[in-house]
């Protein structure tokens, strides 16, 4: 419900007028009645986790910065069943956009001086560790005081992000005309984001119309109308720098907004060749043509990102969700009653990044393999776009059928790398989880089904990963922080059934052993203590969570090996003698039983599937094709699914437990494997 003028606000703003309303709350300006000074309040009545996170997120970032281009935040409170509340200084003055609509298109002085203090705001975000990125510049977020004075305001698109790393955290919202490619999803944004949509402001505001959207210039090979043929008295050297910030590919841009505020005042830029190879001209190309026919408002061009984004919002992220928070405040787990020892580690703060769901958009080489992925082919009718209607669309949500018992993920090579995918186990709605620059893999499910907890970097199926370190992602969100410890060649995670802890193999000593992290105090605790050329590695719990089954490799041979939850009290449970290795055990749902995979002693012969029953401590060898790796329950304990390969391909099958036929459930030609069952 908006509130009316006159209105106290939490015993001490009180409302003096609406400055502005949106489907998600409005912003008033208010009097802290406490201070008596005037303060603007933003307003966020959609209080679900998602919404609730990022606007904890503009909080805290706000509340941190302090610059004379940026506003200052003071407070931030929530108040049940209305909404959560920010409070900032008030900024006197009209936007960018309301002047260009009262006054016309400003003056290339104006510009000038305009994005100098932009390109000052944002080389301070940037410089942050890490860094934090805007994301929404475009004229109704550049204020202009009755002084002089620019300011760049609201930040409820931002981000934080780790240099080296994709997308760490933020919503992927965007505004046409003013978001760069790689917002859409194409590629990793990073500051020369900023860079693009400052340039495509200042078009606007020297022209009066909203620069062609850049993923119609990139999709259907729409050029940009030089900004001289909009308005010919523009200089052609301050026509050349904007227009460079508007390049597609992000490293023909401004490669920083120091680099941008130099070429804006006429100071030569350094020559970098750093970046070119990191994005390769032939990933994105410009089809260079005439100009679009100018016709229509931008109305028109809002209305066709509608459509197209509900056809690609597959391959787009879409939640507006990002905060720097700590795990338990991401992921919620019940209390934990184990009792571990934590080591003494160094402590890192876990920083959310978010990662696109749907469609792995990197570009195929002609002669490259069909991938399993689905790519949508909007059709583009270009329109001018008029500067004075700005609309920032968040992709509508696509469903995924939560906690089912019917979804099932695993990896695949992709591009050189793996990704984690999710398909029916029908074999319908594949679709991708991950688009991990360096690849995920080597995963396993949240007890509720709704994150997971992965391997990076992973660009193959191996037996170990070196360099790795674990990461969770919430799978609606595609939010995703890494574990907040160094990464010391972690994978094989295994998440409790209680959802308290997650256990993983480490090379953090120098041979592999169990460790547990866990998410209620992040506390860091080594299980085994395996010497020489003993290694443990492949833990799976309990249903109760009270035991850990796990596979130890010693005197040549692999065992399965049962111990407490602290690690205590370790003893081999399975013998098979030493003319078989046995490995990768997955508990059933009932706790009756094991899934494991055995070889012979040297490992030259095919995996077999074997089940071991509790009861009678009885091992039998299920009459499925070898060779057969790393099964999982079905969350009814009816159905496994396992991966295998034959001459051809390496694929994932699914069959009823004891004696189903397989049923093959992947069929492209990439290598598929690590498959989980979705709880």
């Amino acid at each position: 419900m908006t509130l009316g003028q006159g209105n106290l606000l939490h015993n001490r703003y009180r409302i003096v007028e609406v400055l502005g309303r949106g489907g998600m709350g409005a912003i008033y300006r208010a009097i802290d009645e406490s201070l008596g000074v005037e303060v603007a309040v933003k307003e966020n009545l959609f209080t679900t986790e998602d919404y609730a996170r990022q606007f904890r997120m503009e909080a805290v970032i706000l509340a941190g910065i302090r610059h004379p281009n940026l506003p200052r935040v003071t407070d931030h409170f929530v108040i049940d069943d209305m909404g959560q509340y920010l409070v900032m200084d008030y900024i006197a003055g009209d936007d960018l956009r309301q002047k260009v609509e009262n006054q016309g298109p400003i003056s290339e002085k104006e510009a000038i001086q305009i994005g100098i203090a932009a390109c000052d705001a944002l080389a301070y975000l940037h410089a942050h560790k890490p860094p934090i990125l805007h994301r929404d510049i475009k004229l109704g977020n550049i204020k202009i005081t009755p002084e002089g004075q620019v300011y760049l305001v609201d930040f409820g698109l931002a981000k934080m992000g780790w240099e080296h790393e994709e997308t760490i955290t933020g919503a992927r919202a965007m505004t046409p005309g003013y978001s760069p490619p790689e917002q859409y999803g194409i590629a990793r944004t990073d500051p020369r984001s900023d860079v693009y949509s400052l340039g495509a402001t200042l078009y606007a505001a020297l022209t009066g119309v909203i620069p062609e959207d850049s993923l119609m210039r990139t999709v259907d090979g729409i050029s940009l109308t030089p900004l001289r043929e909009r308005r010919s008295e523009i200089s052609p050297r301050l026509a050349t720098v904007i227009e460079k910030a508007l390049e597609t590919i992000s490293s023909y841009r401004y490669q920083s907004a120091e680099a941008f505020k130099n070429a804006l005042l006429g100071q030569p830029e350094p020559v970098d060749h750093s970046d070119e190879k990191t994005v390769p001209p032939e990933t994105i190309t410009e089809k260079k043509q005439q100009p679009p026919k100018k016709s229509g408002s931008f109305w028109r061009l809002t209305s066709f990102f509608w459509a197209l984004l509900i056809v690609a919002s597959a391959a787009i992220l879409i939640n507006p969700l990002s905060q720097k928070v700590l795990l338990s405040q991401l992921f919620p787990v019940p209390t934990s009653t184990a009792s571990v020892t934590p080591t003494s580690l160094p402590t890192l703060t876990s920083t959310p990044r978010i990662l696109p769901t749907g469609t792995l958009t990197s570009t195929p080489k002609p002669t490259s393999t069909p991938k399993p992925t689905i790519q949508p082919s909007p059709t583009v009718m270009p329109s001018e776009t008029l500067a004075l209607a700005e609309t920032a669309v968040t992709p509508p949500l696509s469903t995924l059928q939560g906690g089912g018992t019917g979804e099932i993920a695993f990896a695949s090579i992709v591009d050189k790398v793996a990704q984690i995918f999710i398909i029916n186990s029908d074999g319908t709605n594949l679709h991708a989880l991950t688009n991990e620059q360096n690849g995920a893999c080597n995963f396993d499910w949240s007890p509720n089904g709704k994150q997971i907890i992965y391997t990076s970097p992973c660009s193959e199926r191996a037996s170990q990963y070196p360099d790795s370190a674990l990461y969770l992602m919430d799978v609606e969100t595609s939010v995703s922080v890494p574990l907040p410890f160094l990464p010391g060649g972690d994978f094989d995670p295994a998440w409790a059934p209680d959802g308290s802890k997650i256990a993983f193999t480490s090379l953090r000593d120098g041979t592999m052993q169990v460790y547990v992290y866990s998410l209620d105090d992040s506390s860091l605790t080594r299980l085994t203590s395996a010497t020489g050329n003993i290694q443990s590695r492949y833990p799976a719990w309990s249903p109760d969570s009270s035991q850990i089954v796990y596979t130890v490799r010693r005197v040549g041979l692999q065992q399965i090996w049962i111990m407490s939850a602290d690690g205590s009290n370790p003893q081999q449970l399975i013998r098979s003698g030493s003319s078989f290795a046995d490995y990768l055990p997955a508990y059933a749902p009932d706790g009756a039983s094991l899934l494991f995979s055995e070889t012979n002693n040297n490992q030259t012969a095919p995996s077999s599937l074997m089940r071991f029953v509790f009861s009678s401590n009885q091992v039998s060898r299920l009459p499925v094709p070898v060779p057969v790796v790393d099964a999982d329950f079905s969350p009814d304990g009816q159905w496994a699914v396992y991966e295998t390969s034959d001459t051809k391909n390496q694929d994932v099958y699914i069959f009823q437990l004891p004696e189903g036929a397989p049923q093959r459930l992947t069929t492209s030609p990439q290598v598929d494997f690590d498959p989980a069952w979705r709880p």
